[in-house]
């Protein structure tokens, strides 16, 4: 259930952070940069999620009620290794150690705040500690060596006053918890370029050459803590283009050309119906909704009740967990009255209630076709099928 939504959120946020690489990177537009960075990644988890409530297409028989007892004994014997669990539990294993990761770094930060010399001032807080190698911001908080030159100092409480740190943890956040995007990691390190572009641009006010000069005497990288803003950010080379770059142009069209994006991207996802499987279909004819006499099951729909309730076997999962609901089963009857194309449409419910659903309906025997014109036709059905667990 997983994997398609997963691959999803990686073509919106390719195609998301492939129109800000195009149009956006390295332009002077910084403010929209930053928004379109923090909501992209919030864009790119929640379209595919979108499912548009369109009308089921095909012959909708009556509710077919199937039953099993909750109280029933279930046998577990022979149950596979559970080969889904196992990813699951992983994948969480890797983001727990991701947030785990952040929350030692603000334990450091906490020591280095606990440990220096504290000085408060308007608005926020000078921290000096002989550990800090190169000035950085984290909240309110500016920490330092032993001084501070003024143009650092007016970069960092830039950073202080756009709130960057808040932009800097959701970040951490988006990238721990889906660590195997890499589009998302772009976005990050990209949103941090731009809060570099906010602060110097803040900090030289009109005496970019004079900065330009502070920045280069700066170069010398260190690591950084998660969430922190550092004055000798990389790559400089970009920094100091950007302090002399002027306006951009075709401004409107650049920040507007996302909305056609974004709409083609909601179209597509939202069309996009969740399947569990698909069988292979030999058959090449046109498939039809409506038709003048639809298919029906040998024997009328009493017949079909009666093959189903002796055919489907209740998940055991889904009564171990007390699932139960309605599957809608699509598929297609052919010219020749065999049922191909077998997929589950609509609200997926796990606990193998969408794969039994299609198990039964792939070993129907062949239904009278439907017809329409006086020809025989191949035509779409779906069947409702009600999984109840009666305690």
């Amino acid at each position: 259930m997983m994997l398609p939504y997963i691959i999803k959120v990686l073509i919106c946020s390719g195609v998301l952070y492939g129109y800000y690489a195009m149009a956006l990177k390295n332009s002077t537009l910084h403010t929209w940069n930053r928004i379109f960075l923090l909501v992209a990644p919030l864009l790119a988890l929640v379209l595919p999620l979108v499912q548009f409530p369109f009308v089921q297409q095909g012959m909708v028989m009556k509710m077919l009620e199937v039953r099993a007892y909750a109280s029933a004994p279930v046998s577990h014997t022979g149950e596979s290794f559970d080969v889904e669990t196992l990813l699951y539990t992983l994948y969480i294993l890797v983001v727990a150690g991701a947030l785990f990761r952040i929350m030692l770094n603000w334990r450091k930060l906490r020591l280095l705040v606990l440990q220096g010399e504290v000085k408060e001032d308007a608005g926020y807080r000078m921290i000096r500690h002989a550990g800090v190698l190169m000035p950085f911001s984290f909240f309110n908080q500016i920490f330092f060596n032993d001084t501070i030159d003024e143009p650092v100092l007016r970069h960092e409480l830039a950073h202080v006053q756009g709130h960057h740190t808040i932009d800097k943890l959701w970040m951490e956040v988006v990238c721990a918890a889906c660590w195997c995007n890499p589009f998302f990691y772009l976005m990050k390190k990209e949103l941090a370029m731009v809060h570099e572009f906010i602060a110097d641009r803040e900090a030289a006010a009109d005496m970019q050459a004079d900065y330009a000069k502070v920045l280069l005497q700066m170069t010398l990288q260190t690591s950084s803590l998660a969430g922190v803003s550092t004055f000798g950010q990389s790559p400089v080379k970009r920094r100091i283009t950007m302090l002399f770059a002027g306006k951009t142009n075709y401004t409107f069209i650049k920040k507007t050309f996302i909305i056609p994006i974004a709409i083609v991207l909601l179209l597509i996802m939202g069309s996009q119906r969740p399947t569990m499987a698909v069988t292979s279909s030999a058959a090449m004819d046109e498939v039809f909704t409506i038709v003048e006499q639809p298919p029906a099951y040998v024997g009328g729909e009493e017949a079909l009740a009666k093959y189903l309730l002796q055919n489907i076997h209740y998940p055991a999962a889904a009564q171990k967990a007390g699932v139960q609901g309605t599957v809608i089963v699509q598929f297609v009857v052919g010219s020749d009255g065999v049922i191909h194309d077998v997929k589950t449409v609509g609200k997926q419910h796990g606990y193998g209630l969408e794969e039994e659903s299609i198990r039964v309906v792939t070993e129907m025997p062949k239904w009278v076709a439907g017809s329409n014109g006086g020809k025989k036709v191949s035509v779409m059905f779906n069947l409702p099928i009600r999984y109840q667990v009666e305690l």
